[in-house]
């Protein structure tokens, strides 16, 4: 290091070695400071002194770390004096080796002394005591991930290996270690850079968060024996064998689903990133806004501190967005993760029976977590902050927020959650208002099932994205849950005004206007398409091969906890290839669409997984109508009324299906059913089983009506008898034009 420079490179006001440099700046008291005598040297100098101080840096760390390898392998012969229960000599020289910059050499020599000394002192080191050293060392590592470097990166890989064996080795899965690498990714996240600017002025993932992703990706690479020989350590360096067993307890399935859990928490990270540079408010996709929220408190669910922190910011969307529903399910999550941890620790007044009911609500909210719970108490992330007073603070906001969605049976499930805490502590006054807003609970209830008008909490809509513009989307289906009041002209002019913001000056935004099966291929380039069509949800108890109308199959019965994961619409077509048509050409295709989840959901929109088909001939179509009338009257007949106040709205829903089945001026429907299929050319087409069943149909429909009409004379009063005398022409009008058909419809009625 004392060699003089070259001549040619130095000044002749300028010693010619480094040595002579600093002993003449010293002496003249140039250097009164270290950065002022750094800055008095010549640059040449100044250059070769930053080498000198690295190669003094690492040849000081080098030894550092072989004497610490001595003193671990003493320490493992029980052979000195030292604090065998932390090792606290060992794992702070280690941490302040990390914590400062280290060239290659040292990463070298780095990996195979930290091998060695976890195998001596393996199970001290992975120890709770020793939290604090594990996140240091994982932190480091992870930071290593994302060096330029392919060496380094590539034994910062193998370090994570070797954290991932002795977690087989000692707790014979890696279940605490995932919950410390995600919260140590957590935290490097601040500090790496994960996006960067394009030159449009948008952003992109950086390349930094592409480096992290590979290295996370390659510690799942079963193809690791020449990686462990590059790094020095033998090819069997990850192999867990315990002693007296030929039992290899390292598993790469577990390894994989590690590495797939932290590239997720990275993604879902940057996808966050890039959403936070949408600055327009006009135009921001609150859609894909809430699932950012979402991805980080699904990436982050091993800690539950964190898993929180995302949900309640969900929440908070959810509730500048007035979707009470959603925002309500968040709450729930939030109750049910404390839930679980305290059921795992049995300190609490609840039981699985509970969280399993909690589970009916919301169904993200799982049962098996209790080992998740507790591995999660990492150095100020614990589930010792979880208690009962916040599990009820959270399931008060859900009730809340589903009084304000209206969604009745979901607050009443909540409230007997409650009611066991207050229970415990003999809390009389909390107990007397959980009964009180119990009353008004089943009182909303009632009142929403006693109304004639069917009560809807949310309408659907199924939309289709087809166009390279529309990134991950493309090709993709979702159903959208929207407020009540929430129109199909709605929905589209608000996406339309989302993705036209997405387009650039090559690509153009089009809708498709009917709900047509769309081959994408056929789709012209250059042209992004949304394909919006109205759905609705199907009971989980509802037929779907029915050839019914389903207009009223979510208005009969009771009203239960709407909780749906299962829609349909049904799309008009003709053989020939038009929409529309006579009865007699009118074919209808029912499709029905599985979603990922239930809805209310933590998200708006819930990805398609399962779309089936099912397609309804003409004649089935008009017996299909005509059942569906006959069953809305039979319905509305049967259904039993409690009292004398229930008669009112009876009658009123009574009179609004009688006018739509025998008045004069809409029976048309039903004789345009006959001219179709029960005259001419086209009767003779018909299978004698479809014939049969449309005669019955029809007759069953007029015999309903009839009785129908005579229950209707008994409720009226003066008022109502000129409406009465219209029903009865009309019934006796359409028995004669229907006797032309059908002649035995006159001995029947």
């Amino acid at each position: 290091m004392w060699n003089r420079v070259s001549p040619q490179l130095s000044s002749p006001n300028q010693p010619y070695s480094l040595r002579e440099a600093l002993a003449q700046a010293q002496s003249s008291r140039i250097g009164s400071t270290a950065r002022a005598l750094r800055e008095s040297l010549h640059p040449v100098l100044r250059q070769k002194l930053e080498l000198w101080e690295e190669n003094l840096s690492t040849a000081v760390s080098l030894e550092v770390l072989g004497i610490t390898e001595k003193f671990s392998v003493a320490a493992g012969t029980r052979s000195i004096t030292t604090d065998y229960a932390k090792l606290d000599c060992v794992t702070s020289i280690l941490m302040g080796l990390l914590s400062r910059s280290q060239p290659l050499a040292f990463w070298k020599a780095f990996l195979p002394v930290v091998y060695n000394i976890f195998n001596l002192h393996g199970a001290t080191l992975m120890a709770r005591e020793n939290d604090r050293f594990l996140k240091q060392i994982a932190f480091h590592l992870l930071r290593l991930a994302v060096f330029r470097n392919d060496s380094i990166r590539k034994r910062a890989v193998v370090g994570l290996q070797i954290l991932v064996r002795n977690s087989f080795n000692y707790f014979k899965n890696t279940t605490r270690l995932r919950v410390m690498l995600t919260i140590t990714l957590s935290e490097l996240m601040s500090d790496v850079q994960v996006t960067q600017m394009k030159s449009d002025g948008s952003l992109e993932e950086s390349s930094e968060a592409r480096r992290l992703r590979k290295s996370l990706e390659q510690m799942a690479d079963v193809r690791s024996k020449d990686l462990l020989k590059d790094c020095g350590l033998p090819v069997t360096a990850l192999e867990v064998t315990p002693e007296g067993s030929s039992d290899n307890r390292w598993s790469w399935v577990e390894v994989k689903h590690l590495s797939k859990c932290l590239v997720q928490a990275l993604d879902a990270g940057l996808e966050h990133a890039l959403l936070g540079s949408v600055t327009s408010v006009v135009t921001v996709d609150r859609y894909a806004a809430a699932e950012g929220f979402y991805k980080l408190a699904m990436a982050y669910a091993p800690v539950p501190d964190l898993h929180i922190m995302w949900l309640l910011h969900l929440c908070d969307a959810h509730q500048e967005m007035q979707s009470w529903a959603e925002a309500a399910q968040c709450a729930v999550a939030v109750a049910g993760v404390i839930m679980q941890a305290l059921v795992g620790r049995n300190d609490a007044v609840w039981s699985k029976e509970h969280v399993a009911s909690l589970r009916k609500i919301c169904p993200i909210v799982n049962t098996d977590v209790s080992a998740e719970a507790s591995a999660a108490e990492v150095e100020g992330y614990g589930a010792s902050k979880l208690t009962v007073d916040s599990a009820v603070k959270y399931l008060q906001l859900a009730n809340k927020l589903f009084t304000q969605a209206e969604l009745y049976h979901f607050c009443a499930s909540i409230q007997e959650l409650i009611i066991p805490v207050y229970k415990s502590r003999r809390a009389y006054g909390q107990l007397a208002k959980c009964h009180t807003s119990l009353t008004n609970i089943y009182e909303s209830i009632l009142e929403q099932e006693a109304s004639p008008i069917p009560f809807i909490d949310a309408t659907y809509y199924r939309v289709g994205f087809y166009g390279e513009r529309f990134g991950k989307l493309n090709k993709k289906e979702y159903v959208f849950r929207e407020p009540r009041d929430v129109r199909l002209g709605d929905i589209m002019e608000k996406l339309s005004h989302i993705y036209e913001a997405k387009m650039d000056g090559s690509h153009t935004l089009h809708i498709i206007p009917d709900s047509r099966q769309v081959n994408a291929d056929e789709l012209q380039p250059g042209v992004c398409y949304l394909q919006i069509t109205a759905v609705d949800p199907v009971m989980e108890d509802e037929d779907l091969s029915s050839r019914r109308e389903r207009i009223f199959s979510l208005s009969t019965g009771i009203v239960r906890a709407r909780v749906f994961d299962r829609f349909l619409f049904d799309t008009p077509f003709t053989k020939n290839g038009k929409t529309q048509g006579g009865l007699e050409d009118q074919w209808k295709r029912r499709t029905v669409l599985q979603t990922e989840g239930f809805f209310p959901a933590l998200v708006n929109r819930l990805l398609v997984t399962k779309s089936e088909s099912l397609e309804f001939s003409p004649v089935e179509n008009a017996i299909g109508m005509i059942e569906t009338r006959t069953a809305a009257l039979r319905n509305e007949l049967e259904e039993p009324r409690s009292s004398e106040g229930d008669q009112l709205p009876r009658l009123q829903s009574l009179q609004r299906i009688l006018q739509g089945s025998v008045a004069v001026q809409v029976n048309s429907g039903v004789l345009s059913v006959c001219t179709a299929f029960l005259s001419g050319e086209p009767a003779t087409r018909l299978r004698s089983q479809e014939l049969q069943q449309l005669i019955a149909a029809l007759l069953e429909f007029m015999a309903v009506c009839k009785r129908a009409i005579r229950v209707h004379s008994r409720l009226i009063g003066e008022e109502d008898q000129e409406f009465h005398t219209q029903l009865v022409n009309g019934f006796q009008s359409l028995t004669a034009e229907l006797s032309h058909y059908i002649p035995a419809i006159l001995s029947e009625l």
